[in-house]
């Protein structure tokens, strides 16, 4: 078989006059590249017909305009329904890669983008890997945050090339190097300046090739990097809700670890993790990530955004604007609100952002507007001053006078009906709602909320902003409450009873922590203030019993963490918690008992049309609150426990 005669699907399989045979790939039907199983079925029928008739070198290289190989084709992990055929899909990616690492000629991997999961561990089956010296190449590999360790050899490959220390760095972490970082630790071999020096360095390679000369791995005692590891990864997870670090390290503690025992015991370990509940439930969360950032996808038309409000919320809202390329005019009457809000974003800019040039034109747009002027040239005008319904209203009432037509009016309120603020207004159809979860530079969502009368224009615009910020937006119908508050105040409420009623504070947060939640009940509640905890309440029909509660605990100024005293006393931003052992039958009772009216709640926000789908009310929850990501959502979760069934 003469693989150049042969048309395929995704590869180009073309034969130079030098008997150089360069294999481009360019997947049909999407934007980057993925390793599909039918472009992996095609490419095992190269590898074979290059193993028959070996050339004189062998270049991969990608065809697409962005990116190398983005990895495997995540959808189609859904497809796979035992560990048997996950272990018979990957043996036969393994014989396709090990085939071309057999190949008698020289072969080479040419990076010019993203290079991530098995797109970078097919790469690695080449003898050379030259990478472009450019921020848009990236390699690594991510499979950890889906649950999973590289399942294509990559663990024994990336151990041959740089050693324990580098490879369980990589894989327990799953954070991509740069390609600088990955030439330093011998990930990369070579760089060039630009993507035009690649085919030339290729066959430089090519003809000068003496052999792969990669020095043995190192061979060190593990025992102390293992458990120093152990260490981090056990402070952060627990094996019964995120398996996948801990089967990294005992990975890579077997002993005398080598390229073969460690790609034969990586199978059944990825075999095992795929068909597992942590893996389903993050992948789960991937492809919800993915939808949703596409709904973010657009020309907003929205150049110059206003922000009314520079305590922490607005101020955050218009560093993270000005940050992500928008003109920010931030208007407060209260100056050292603004100064201190500016101060916060400057801070945010010379941490978050890759050159002080870059920094430097953040802050010059980022503009301070005491009275207001730029109000009337805004595309975009978003309140954040405090939750009070009068002043809402006053603030949007003023800024109809003044706003440009097809300007949107956007409340970042966190519970209040839209309806109810746009009653000030002469066209209530112009408010929507843009609410930010804080802290803002951290927490993806934004819930972009609206009425019946809101301009359609107007939401879909909104949507492409937070897009265009690199947040995530979900619409959500105007309700108390909207999508992530109605279900997250119940099952605060429902903690904050239990501890004045009695229960430990501590054992109720400990329950939430080990189900995965980022922090207890209590000391969210803390975190975010009783007195806003309250107010909110109020709001979402919190009961009478409930509000005097609350309201005794005010009244004493042991409002949370802002008064240094609330549930638990507070150290800066700490809470001194006694953090106990507790009986785990019993901390998993207690979850199920404050989560099941969370659950509830997400139910009857579908069951409304609050948001669209269930998929929407995960995300909402997942992205908004950090609701446990192993678990795939709330009501993802729900449907695999019987407990919640009827709830």
């Amino acid at each position: 078989m003469h693989v150049t005669n042969i048309k395929y699907d995704h590869w180009h399989v073309e034969r130079d006059d030098d008997g150089i045979v360069w294999l481009g790939l360019d997947v049909a039907d999407k934007s980057v590249n993925v390793l599909t199983t039918a472009v992996l079925r095609e490419l095992a029928d190269i590898s074979k017909g290059l193993s028959d008739a070996p050339p004189t070198g062998l270049v991969l290289h990608s065809h697409k305009n962005r990116g190398f190989i983005f990895g495997a084709d995540i959808n189609e992990f859904e497809a796979f329904s035992s560990e048997d055929v996950v272990k018979a899909h990957i043996a036969k990616t393994l014989e396709t890669i090990q085939r071309i690492d057999d190949l008698p000629c020289p072969t080479v991997a040419l990076i010019d983008g993203v290079a991530l999961g098995g797109g970078y561990e097919l790469a690695l089956g080449f003898d050379v890997i030259v990478g472009v010296d450019d921020p848009s190449v990236q390699i690594g590999f991510p499979e950890v945050n889906l649950g999973l360790l590289p399942g294509y050899g990559g663990t024994g490959r990336i151990f041959k090339r740089v050693g324990l220390a580098t490879a369980l760095d990589m894989v327990l972490y799953g954070k991509p190097l740069k390609a600088k970082d990955a030439k330093s630790c011998n990930a990369i071999d070579l760089l060039v300046n630009n993507n035009n020096e690649l085919k030339a360095e290729a066959i430089k390679i090519i003809k000068a090739y003496k052999g792969r000369e990669l020095p043995d791995p190192l061979i060190v005692d593990s025992t102390d990097l293992i458990a120093v590891e152990t260490a981090k990864i056990e402070a952060r997870f627990t094996e019964n809700n995120t398996p996948a670090p801990f089967e990294i390290l005992r990975h890579f503690a077997m002993e005398n670890p080598d390229q073969a025992r460690l790609i034969t015991a990586e199978s059944h370990i990825f075999a095992r993790l795929m068909m597992g509940g942590a893996s389903r439930g993050l992948r789960r969360v991937f492809a919800l990530n993915d939808a949703v950032k596409k709904q973010g996808r657009g020309n907003s038309d929205v150049t110059h955004i206003h922000v009314i409000g520079a305590g922490v919320m607005g101020g955050d809202i218009a560093a993270v604007a000005a940050m992500s390329g928008f003109k920010v005019t931030l208007q407060d009457i209260n100056v050292e609100a603004i100064e201190s809000a500016v101060k916060r974003a400057h801070g945010l800019y010379d941490r978050r952002l890759r050159s002080p040039d870059m920094a430097a034109a953040a802050k010059n747009r980022l503009h301070v507007d005491h009275t207001g002027t730029g109000l009337h040239d805004a595309d975009l005008l978003i309140e954040a001053v405090a939750e009070n319904l009068d002043l809402k209203q006053k603030v949007f009432a003023d800024a109809e006078t003044k706003m440009k037509a097809g300007a949107i009016m956007a409340t970042n309120t966190s519970a209040i009906p839209i309806e109810d603020i746009g009653a000030a207004l002469k066209k209530p159809e112009r408010l929507i709602g843009m609410h930010f979860f804080n802290p803002v530079p951290v927490l993806p969502l934004v819930e972009i909320v609206h009425t019946q009368a809101s301009d359609a224009d107007a939401i879909h615009r909104a949507m492409c902003v937070s897009g265009a910020m690199k947040k995530l937006p979900i619409a959500c119908k105007s309700s108390p409450g909207f999508m992530v508050n109605r279900a997250l105040l119940p099952y605060l409420f429902a903690a904050i009873d239990a501890v004045i009623d009695g229960e430990n504070a501590d054992m109720i947060d400990q329950a939430l922590v080990e189900f995965g939640m980022p922090m207890g009940p209590i000391e969210l509640a803390d975190q975010i203030g009783l007195d806003v905890c309250h107010d909110a309440g109020i709001v979402l029909g919190m009961s009478e019993t409930s509000q005097s509660r609350l309201q005794t605990l005010i009244n004493a100024g042991t409002i949370g963490r802002k008064s240094g005293q609330g549930f638990y006393q507070w150290d800066d931003k700490k809470a001194i918690r006694p953090r106990a052992s507790y009986d785990a039958d019993a901390l998993q009772a207690i979850a199920l008992r404050l989560l099941t009216p969370l659950v509830a709640e997400c139910r009857a926000a579908v069951t409304e049309g609050v948001v669209t789908s269930r998929d929407m009310a995960d995300a909402a929850m997942l992205f908004g609150v950090g609701f446990a990501a192993h678990t795939g959502g709330p009501l993802f979760w729900a449907d695999d426990n019987p407990a919640l069934a009827i709830v």
